[in-house]
């Protein structure tokens, strides 16, 4: 590594037990997600209230969702690709790409921020049109699209800091970061929606703010020198080749993410002809499926860190007991997360809603899928380890396996040829889980070989 950076290794990122560091890692990480749980919670609990008799407020928003997610995705794909990169440059002592990290992120979060702008500002209608809204629906979610969009901006920015953060393994300040937007969101809720009686606009703009403040407190860690990576705000700091692999691990974590938004609209619209009352219970489910999936997205967090690191290293077999390590806390935290909300569902959803058939379709959803999340955690696992060593298609390839490949052919063949309703929308996610797990299983167990035998090498910086 070069003289003008040296990074604080985390700990025993590169010797000693494993399960500790993954813990050490993954539970700030994991911190963070149950606060934005709770956030998501509170927002879809507040949004509910401004006529529990109408489901169309709740059910509006949920059509803009892919919208907001596919701003997510972009911005995932920012940090996937800017903490692969840095773990592993670390892993390998390259001071060089270090230096480059911070400004050829930025430059990256700069084009789609004019990019995003440019397309969702002139076109929001025409946007939600697509997505399938009518009515009532059309009119809250256009409210809501109007307002959320300088969301996907903000989110740019943050996220390449974050990720960051990340590749150096200073969870800390990501989960501080995450503690600062999610409470601040859930303060202002009520006083935009209710007290400002903005209905759900106020949910957004409450948002954007929260969202803003967490840009800003990322931003004092940098100005403040806790991480060991500098940013100048230099033009000369912008390095082609690192832009090149930013955008070579983080687009195909982008386009999965893509693909999941894309996978929404089409589940959208086959939920909203079989019953609207259906969208807002399956919205309401996707809220609380985060609650299920966090072990996963926080390990999957960690492994990029750990095996970015390591494997720069050359230490294989450490690359081998993180993979393995993270599989079995994994699922012993996903399992006990989703025994609890399937069993306690009708409960947890009562006060959400008043309509009856809408408690049903989500308690249902749950009972029927809750095995799935389990499954879900390896395919989640195992696309952060493609991308820790630089490999970011097969992750990519687990994406499309498990929604278009397999979810969605699944679902039209259950729902419109055999006539099963939400049962064959409910089976079809199943199945494409659990196929996703199978092949993850296979595909990097074999990947782990290679590297260790020396016939596949770590994609370097």
């Amino acid at each position: 590594m070069s003289d003008d950076i040296k990074v604080n290794e985390i700990p025993g990122m590169f010797e000693g037990p494993i399960r500790p560091l993954l813990m050490k890692l993954s539970i700030p990480m994991f911190a963070g997600m149950i606060v934005q749980v709770v956030y998501n919670v509170t927002d879809t609990f507040w949004v509910a209230r401004i006529d529990l008799a109408d489901p169309s407020y709740m059910g509006g928003t949920a059509i803009v969702f892919p919208l907001i997610f596919f701003f997510m995705a972009l911005g995932n794909g920012l940090t996937v690709g800017v903490s692969s990169l840095v773990a592993r440059a670390i892993g390998e002592k390259n001071g060089k790409v270090l230096g480059t990290a911070a400004e050829s992120g930025l430059l990256i979060s700069t084009i789609l921020t004019i990019f995003t702008l440019a397309i969702a500002l002139p076109f929001a209608s025409r946007i939600l049109t697509a997505l399938g809204a009518e009515g009532d629906y059309y009119i809250h979610g256009l409210e809501y699209l109007r307002y959320i969009i300088p969301a996907g901006p903000v989110m740019f920015f943050l996220y390449v800091f974050l990720g960051i953060l990340q590749g150096e393994g200073l969870m800390k300040y990501v989960m501080n970061s995450m503690l600062i937007g999610t409470v601040l969101n859930i303060v202002l809720d009520p006083v935009f929606i209710f007290l400002l009686k903005m209905d759900v606009r106020g949910a957004a703009i409450a948002t954007v703010i929260a969202q803003a403040v967490a840009l800003v407190y990322v931003v004092t860690i940098f100005i403040r020198n806790k991480s060991s990576i500098k940013i100048e705000w230099s033009i000369s700091n912008i390095s082609g080749r690192t832009v090149k692999d930013i955008i070579a691990i983080g687009l195909p974590q982008s386009f999965a993410m893509i693909i999941m938004s894309f996978s929404f609209v089409i589940f959208n619209k086959i939920v909203i002809e079989i019953d609207e009352l259906a969208l807002t219970a399956f919205a309401l489910c996707g809220r609380f499926e985060q609650v299920m999936l966090m072990p996963a997205f926080a390990i999957g967090a960690a492994i990029v860190t750990i095996v970015g690191q390591n494997g720069g290293r050359g230490n294989f077999g450490r690359v081998r007991e993180t993979v393995k390590e993270a599989w079995i806390l994994g699922l012993i935290a996903v399992g006990i997360l989703t025994a609890f909300m399937v069993a306690f569902a009708p409960w947890i959803f009562k006060p959400f809603t008043d309509v009856e058939k809408v408690r049903w379709y989500a308690v249902m959803q749950y009972r029927v899928l809750g095995l799935t999340y389990m499954t879900a955690l390896i395919g989640i696992t195992g696309r952060s380890f493609f991308q820790a060593i630089g490999y970011p298609l097969p992750a990519l390839f687990l994406t499309l396996l498990r929604l278009l490949l397999i979810a969605i052919p699944v679902i039209l063949l259950l729902v419109y040829v055999f006539d099963m309703g939400m049962w064959g929308v409910w089976l079809g996610i199943g199945s494409g889980s659990i196929a996703s797990m199978v092949v993850a299983l296979i595909i990097v167990r074999r990947a782990i070989n290679k590297l260790e035998s020396g016939e596949m090498k770590m994609h370097k910086v």
